[in-house]
């Protein structure tokens, strides 16, 4: 007789690693964690209270109220939700909901253990998770336009609540669906630039609240907005039905990813538990280089590597712009991405020029743009070992570093301005102040970005200042240092971008207000040229 060979339950053999990691547990190691947890909730309420007390003070009215109800509410709640479920699918093509560690890996999924019912127990709390928190998030949207708007709370509670709750099922469910296939998850990858450029659209799109109305019904993305908007006083007929659509795919989405919990390769989870491992080293030392590198690796094989050709140049001094032009157009996903952030960026101060916080959101998206063209700068600082092999000091090899990156963000932006131009967002001379201040702006940018990039990752050394520096201190010190490329950014450009949209304002200023921003950025270019040739190489 012959007894048909069945995988065991996971229960039992979960149990018996649970005790064991519990009898090795040290036993300060449940306590410390629970006060650090603790401490994160408790500054979190503070900051809520205290901001939803300051709101209070100085609720929106007038042209304020008017335009969150009108359908600015509608194009960002659209836009940041779609971008959320963009980062939920990208994540779950290098890790996603369902992660297990090299040993599980090697041990409890090579063991004979129903791999679907193992999976589904992790499932089950990635899906209770992403229900958490999108109402987490929905719980902050709430308080910040009940402070603002002063509508009745609990219609704009309910709302707020279950829709984000619903697109964190939706997302959890459809990243698991992405990472159990390698072709879903390169589809993802290839379509990310086209769905950044979506939420730009989402977040710009004309016609007032007819434009609004429209973006509310593009998507799950949409059917979550809509009962919101209508609950804070806006006119959206037809929310009962968003929300009846997107109550039915978010539970259709966890439906098939629970019945495809057991189809995932062995190779796949392996992947993701390297990616995890390298990761959570990279974390611990604050190494975000490393933390990057260890997400690269884990995409590399499925994007591979193009095979591009150039011609060698004859003169040896371009020999490093001609190396960063063959690495960038071996990675065009940089170039993408760069495309779509620069063009976001100069579509929403085109459209609105007086607004400082979306000024300050271009330059950022401006530097992420520059920072991603400067990695052959990066990879340099990562080995400076190999540049004492060519005729340069580490200060001009640093900026022909800079050449390929500053020429092409330039273009990039030249681009956008063109198609702002078209779009009719800019008029007069506009465009032509536009276009003559890409290269320059490029070049503060890539500066910028060049100056942050040729540190390398965290040394020991700015550790241990941090360290010495104390609690308040040290984290300070970190954070400056992680952020100096951004604030710098941000400082340089903006002041001379703001110097030129004031002047727009005034007739007949505009002349002089163009000659003040032409030296500020020759100031500006002076003095961070100075600064990255006189760096030395490190030892």
């Amino acid at each position: 007789m012959s007894v048909a060979a069945r995988p065991l339950a996971p229960g039992p053999v979960l149990a018996r690693l649970r005790a064991r990691r519990r009898a090795h547990r040290p036993p300060g190691q449940r306590s410390d964690r629970l006060i650090g947890a603790y401490g994160a909730v408790l500054y979190v309420v503070i900051g809520v209270v205290i901001a939803f007390r300051l709101l209070r003070q100085r609720p929106a009215t007038g042209p304020a109220s008017t335009w969150l109800t009108g359908g600015g509410l509608a194009r960002i709640g659209v836009a940041t939700l779609l971008l959320g479920l963009l980062a939920v699918l990208r994540h779950a093509t290098w890790q996603g909901p369902v992660v297990f560690r090299l040993p599980e890996v090697q041990w409890l999924l090579t063991a004979p253990i129903d791999r679907a019912a193992l999976v589904r127990l992790r499932l089950a709390r990635a899906l209770a998770a992403g229900v958490a928190l999108g109402a987490v998030l929905g719980l902050g949207a709430f308080v910040l336009l009940e402070a603002e708007l002063g509508v009745p709370a609990r219609p704009l509670l309910a709302a707020s609540l279950l829709g984000p709750a619903a697109v964190g099922l939706l997302g959890v469910a459809l990243g698991w669906l992405v990472e159990r296939s390698p072709t879903a998850s390169l589809v993802v990858l290839r379509a990310s630039p086209l769905v950044l450029a979506a939420a730009a659209v989402a977040a710009l799109v004309p016609g007032g609240a007819a434009g609004a109305s429209a973006v509310l019904w593009s998507g799950p993305w949409g059917w979550a907005v809509g009962p919101v908007v209508a609950a804070a006083g806006g006119r959206v007929p037809g929310w009962p039905v968003q929300a009846a659509l997107l109550a039915a795919v978010a539970v259709a989405a966890a439906l098939l990813a629970w019945s495809r919990a057991g189809a995932i390769t062995t190779e796949e989870l392996a992947r993701r538990a390297t990616a995890r491992t390298g990761l959570a080293a990279s974390f611990y030392s604050l190494d975000a280089r490393g933390a990057a590198q260890a997400r690269r690796r884990a995409n590399r094989t499925l994007l591979g590597v193009r095979r591009v050709r150039l011609r060698r140049p004859r003169r040896r001094w371009l020999a490093i712009p001609w190396r960063d032009a063959l690495a960038l157009l071996r990675a065009p996903a940089r170039l993408g991405w760069a495309l779509v952030l620069v063009g976001a960026g100069v579509l929403a101060v085109a459209a609105e020029p007086d607004r400082r916080a979306v000024v300050g959101a271009a330059v950022l998206a401006g530097y992420l743009a520059a920072a991603q063209l400067i990695e052959p700068l990066r990879a340099e600082a990562d080995q400076p070992d190999a540049s004492r092999q060519l005729p340069f000091a580490w200060g001009d090899l640093l900026l022909f570093h800079c050449v390929v990156p500053a020429v092409g963000l330039a273009a990039v932006g030249a681009l956008a301005t063109g198609v702002a131009w078209g779009a009719g967002l800019l008029e007069g001379p506009a465009p032509w102040v536009a276009l003559v201040a890409c290269l320059p702006l490029a070049t503060v940018l890539v500066l910028c970005a060049a100056i942050a990039g040729h540190r390398g990752r965290v040394s020991p050394g700015t550790l241990s200042t941090a360290f010495g520096l104390g609690e308040l201190g040290g984290p300070i010190y970190l954070l400056g240092w992680i952020a100096l490329g951004p604030l710098l950014a941000e400082v340089l450009v903006a002041v001379t971008a703001t110097v030129v949209v004031d002047a727009g304002r005034r007739p007949g200023a505009l002349a002089g207000a163009l000659s003040t921003a032409a030296i500020l950025a020759a100031a500006f270019l002076a003095g961070l040229i100075g600064y990255l040739r006189g760096r030395r190489a490190p030892a």
